[in-house]
């Protein structure tokens, strides 16, 4: 039963092959059972906070996927520098020119520090706004507009699993030398800029990436917008992980939030996971 204001939709998991058949020898499907509890359980703890939070993961190994309030409108913040990045590389693909050192050296601070005066010589370089959403049709995007003040571009959860993905997939639109120089850069953020993302690694994980954006915003009222975009990568799983969060009254509540959402759902997919392979 949906609670009052909830929209049908508001909540979706994909399927895996354990998920859709029954385990007749139990009665009991224990995979599936998890894969309903995830999205409820992330449902309640978005509700206990205020509804004002979205997050979306895929498991591009398995298809395995969990959304929460992942096409809600948010503001990026500095999350859309990966996408500033991206358009970047994208368009010295199709002139054949390689970064100059000072994009290079832009690029580098803008990801690894978060850098505004970065972002925004680079999102110059683009050509603005016009630039980067020429780029994001390409990317694939469907639900991002973004601003001439680049901080103030709107997106959705599903939007940035959208763009991790065309970014990193192998048959995607960019190179796999750009691939990989992206990577290294978000597997380098200044260690107080791990929040989000980073929560849901565990010690099966080998690689940690992530482009967080947080600012206080005049259209949350002044209050704190906290969002997460990165990648995990385990033997057996390749998460991609998009959480949005405003109304923060804090900065560091806002990182939490993000934070226990991402270890939430993440955590919760592993589990789906092991049952599913549990004869």
């Amino acid at each position: 039963m949906l609670r009052p204001g909830k929209q049908p939709g508001a909540f979706v998991t994909g399927p895996t092959t354990a998920t859709q058949s029954a385990k007749p020898d139990i009665g009991f499907d224990a995979a599936a059972a998890v894969s309903a509890a995830v999205p409820a359980e992330l449902d309640a703890f978005i509700d206990s906070k205020g509804d004002h939070s979205g997050i979306a993961v895929v498991d591009r190994t398995s298809g395995a996927t969990v959304s929460v309030n992942a096409g809600r409108t948010f503001q990026t913040a500095s999350i859309v520098k990966f996408d500033i990045l991206a358009t970047r590389l994208y368009q010295h693909q199709l002139s054949g020119k390689p970064l100059t050192s000072t994009e290079k050296s832009l690029a580098f601070r803008m990801i690894t520090a978060s850098d505004n005066n970065a972002a925004s010589a680079l999102f110059a370089m683009d050509g603005g706004a016009a630039g980067v959403t020429a780029a994001n049709k390409v990317f694939g995007t469907r639900a991002t507009h973004v601003a001439s003040s680049w901080g103030r571009t709107q997106t959705t959860p599903d939007d940035q699993i959208r763009l991790l993905s065309a970014i990193m997939s192998p048959s995607g639109p960019i190179t796999k030398a750009n691939r990989d120089y992206v990577l290294s850069l978000m597997s380098r953020v200044e260690p107080d800029q791990r929040w989000g993302v980073p929560a849901a690694a565990d010690s099966n994980t080998t690689n940690v990436y992530v482009k967080n954006g947080w600012d206080t915003m005049t259209a949350y009222a002044g209050l704190w917008g906290d969002n997460s975009i990165g990648r995990l990568i385990e033997p057996d799983h390749d998460w991609f992980v998009a959480v949005m969060s405003n109304y923060n009254r804090t900065d560091k509540a806002g990182h939490q939030l993000d934070g226990t959402l991402a270890s939430l759902a993440v955590v919760g997919l592993r589990l789906q996971a092991r049952l599913s392979a549990t004869p």
